[in-house]
């Protein structure tokens, strides 16, 4: 009896400096830290191209460039933005695709944003822009527009609607006889008697109706103008 309450007491003893061992390693053993992950740094969209030796001349044109978003035809778009710490340079983004630009120096008076690759051209005159493929000599959107823009061409409709208002005795293009027989007569009707007759005769030249601008592909001298 004696012997197998000592083979019990073993027993329990060696339970016990196993629970014992195993509680120790556990407390010693470091506490892994929970570590967040950081999210990654947003990259900064690189610069493809730029050109920062402009003359004075160019970047003189470069204040006077429309940035923003250009409305254009068929509800497209064209954004116009300044290159940060690049004078003079532009991004100009029109269908997911994005090209730097510089102004060039033309005759006409127009502005010209040329494409440092020369794929496209970023043309703007006060009433509206468009951007050319000149490899290609086609337009791959016209008619866009912004807000200064629409401001000067509402003005212009304005300006017509208002022309008999501000006119009203002058008689319509067409409506005035001024062939030389009328002007004859009309001259000798009141002219004081014993004075001299100076006859004139007037021609009025109707210019053709203005043609339409579309999308579609201009002659291959296209992307020459406004230059």
């Amino acid at each position: 009896m004696s012997r197998s309450l000592t083979v019990v007491a073993a027993a329990l003893a060696a339970l016990s400096l196993t629970a014992l061992s195993a509680q120790a390693q556990t407390a010693a053993a470091p506490a892994k830290k929970a570590t967040a992950k950081k999210p990654a740094a947003k990259k900064a969209e690189p610069v493809s191209a730029t050109n920062d030796n402009l003359n004075p001349t160019q970047l003189t044109i470069a204040d006077r460039v429309m940035t923003g978003t250009a409305e254009c035809e068929f509800k497209e778009k064209v954004d116009v933005e300044k290159i940060a710490g690049h004078a003079g340079n532009f991004r100009v983004t029109y269908n997911h695709k994005s090209y730097v630009m510089v102004p060039e120096e033309t005759t006409t008076g127009a502005i010209r944003l040329v494409d440092l690759t020369g794929a496209v051209v970023w043309i703007q005159i006060p009433m509206k822009s468009m951007l050319m493929n000149q490899k290609e000599h086609h337009r791959l959107v016209d008619g866009c527009q912004e807000d200064e823009q629409r401001i000067a061409v509402q003005s212009m409709k304005n300006a017509g609607t208002n022309a008999g208002a501000l006119a009203p005795n002058v008689a319509p293009p067409g409506t005035v006889d001024t062939s030389a027989a009328a002007v004859h007569a009309a001259t000798v009707n009141t002219a004081a008697p014993g004075s001299t007759v100076i006859t004139t005769t007037t021609t009025t030249v109707t210019p053709p109706p203005p043609v339409k601008n579309g999308a579609a592909a201009p002659t291959t001298a296209a992307s020459g103008m406004w230059k």
